[in-house]
């Protein structure tokens, strides 16, 4: 190895050598059919008896070629040159048949020598993979004994032997000239195939670089956005007039950039391939009337009515993911009541049976609104495209709701369509199979107090950003809890080494020692053992919960938190009561 690494042409010539390589030992159970085939044609006569040393020659040279590839194959440098050794033997023995075949005198010999040989060349021209050194070494043998067997016969006084030489010659020319553009094209394509590989790396790592920033975003922009969220909220509740309206009004834009936020995250996890869909037991016709509930005041504010048809065709129970159902059609009948000025907006559902058994839903969403051209209906599931630049500035938005819905009904088994006629409204169907489900159980009622938590009730909060520390002390203070701030990962160890909480609130994403490290250190040893832990996070896909409950977390709050959701945890986690 360190006299390869000195010696820059065995370098080259090893890497060169590789691609011909892999072809040459696919080549060796075509040989040893040859060289089996050949020795059966002629057979083993007196005057064929040149056969059997020609054929155990084969053998061994063959044998030797093995035993050199493999070696190659562990360490290319130093073998290189015993493979190349190897492969001008064997052809040297190879071709040798041509020379006692054509002294036979028999034109069927001359003729058989001189098609083994050609094929030896056409063999050695697709084995060498472009390879100079490769196709000189096993094609020089075969063009060379073109010339010398009818020599070596002594038929050069023959004038069809003077012919012959000279279309050996031709052959010699042509070969060369079929080498030279073949090594062109396989040059070629290989470094097409460079290329592409390097803007795949490209692509891939783009890809990364985007996720990695979307996330960054994602966890700076949630911090601000809880804190407004819950302002908002003890601002609503604690005033009335016009105070109460511009509380909501903050509300009701934070609830805004909530969703854009998620739509881009959304579209993020479904680009880099890490959106998943659950599989659970839900009632469809919850589902579907919570959501046209919650549109319809909308609706109404704008003069549009909203139906609902085939209703009562709804199965009690279906398995599928009850979450991502209400976000595709809270974003089909949000475009539809956004792009109808007059008239109405209609869901009409039905249900059908699949050939492959079980039920298939069917929602279609239709408005009276302007309806799409063809043009626009191309681009309707294109990301980032809102038909135009009038549109975003009517609108707003950031084109994202259709295709998202699409993409999260494919992953739900399903498809969503579109289909419209300029002026005539637009129709969009979603499908999704809809097998049977059961009823889950009941879960047992807590018992949570209405008016709050004990005054005793300690709870200690550690997030390394400075607002989400004051917004959660302000929210949880004004539940009655009495609130400890750890502004990281050691701080908080700290702090539940001298005091027993009764909850402790972990931000995930921490610099130095993370919240999923800090929870495994807490039930390591100390007071806080059994202490729950509630992780405060942007990132709650099932493989997030699932290594927050792996850490020893008890629930979770999605950021930015909503107060009535954070209460909810709170509840669940210490029941309205004091921890023992």
């Amino acid at each position: 190895m360190a006299y390869a690494e000195q010696d820059p042409w065995l370098v080259r010539a090893a890497r060169n050598y590789a691609r011909p390589a892999k072809a040459l030992r696919q080549q060796i159970p075509l040989r040893l059919f040859v060289i089996a085939m050949v020795c059966a044609a002629i057979g083993l006569a007196p005057r064929f008896s040149f056969m059997m040393p020609w054929a155990l020659a084969c053998l061994a040279a063959q044998g030797l070629q093995a035993l050199a590839l493999r070696a190659f194959d562990g360490n290319p440098h130093r073998w290189v040159l015993a493979c190349l050794g190897a492969d001008f033997l064997l052809a040297v023995a190879f071709g040798w048949l041509a020379v006692p075949l054509w002294r036979t005198g028999l034109p069927a010999g001359a003729a058989g020598g001189a098609l083994l040989l050609a094929g030896s060349v056409m063999t050695a021209l697709m084995g060498a993979k472009g390879s100079r050194l490769a196709f000189a070494v096993t094609a020089t043998p075969h063009l060379g004994y073109l010339f010398a067997s009818p020599i070596l016969a002594g038929n050069h006084e023959d004038v069809g032997v003077k012919a012959f030489l000279i279309g050996s010659g031709l052959m010699v020319l042509v070969t060369s000239l079929v080498f030279g553009w073949s090594r062109q094209t396989l040059l070629a394509e290989r470094e097409a195939r460079a290329a592409a590989e390097i803007r795949r790396e490209q692509a891939v790592a783009a890809d990364a670089a985007k996720s990695a920033f979307v996330a960054m975003v994602s966890h700076e922009l949630r911090t601000p956005l809880s804190a407004i969220l819950a302002g908002a909220g003890e601002i609503a509740r604690g005033t009335g007039g016009q105070a109460k309206a511009k509380a909501d009004l903050i509300a009701d834009a934070g609830v805004m950039m909530r969703a854009l936020l998620n739509d881009l995250l959304d579209l993020s996890k479904i680009e880099a391939g890490r959106m998943s869909v659950e599989l659970i037991d839900f009632s469809p016709r919850t589902v579907i009337c919570d959501t046209l509930r919650f549109w319809r005041a909308e609706a109404r504010d704008k003069g549009l009515a909203l139906r609902f048809t085939g209703g009562r065709h709804l199965p009690r129970w279906i398995k599928g993911d009850p979450v991502r159902l209400r976000q595709v059609l809270n974003n089909l009948l949000s475009n539809a009541i956004k792009f109808t000025p007059e008239g109405r907006v209609c869901v009409a559902l039905t249900m059908a049976a699949r050939t492959e058994g079980g039920l298939v839903l069917t929602l279609a969403v239709t408005d009276t609104g302007p309806g799409l051209g063809p043009e626009q209906l191309a681009r309707l599931f294109t990301a980032y495209d809102q038909l135009g630049a009038d549109t975003a500035r009517t609108f707003g938005g950031t084109g994202l709701g259709l295709a998202i819905s699409r993409d999260l009904s494919r992953l739900m088994g399903g498809d969503l369509t579109a289909e419209s006629a300029e002026g005539s409204g637009a129709r969009f169907v979603l499908t999704l199979p809809a097998p049977a489900g059961e009823e889950p159980p009941t879960p047992e009622p807590l018992d949570a107090s209405a008016d709050g938590f004990s005054d005793a009730t300690a709870v200690l909060v550690v997030d390394d950003h400075e607002i989400n520390r004051r917004t959660l002390a302000q929210v949880l203070e004004a539940f009655g809890l009495a609130v400890t701030l750890a502004p990281d990962g050691e701080t908080a160890l700290l702090l539940a080494g001298e005091t027993r909480f009764d909850a402790i609130l972990m931000d995930v994403n921490m610099p130095g020692l993370d919240g999923l490290d800090t929870t495994r250190r807490l039930r390591a040893e100390g007071r806080n053992r059994a202490t729950p832990v509630i992780a405060v996070t942007g990132a709650v896909t099932d493989g997030d919960i699932a290594a927050c409950r792996a850490a020893g977390m008890q629930d979770f709050v999605e950021k930015p938190f909503e107060v009535t959701a954070l209460y909810a945890v709170l509840v669940r986690v210490l029941g309205g009561e004091e921890a023992a």
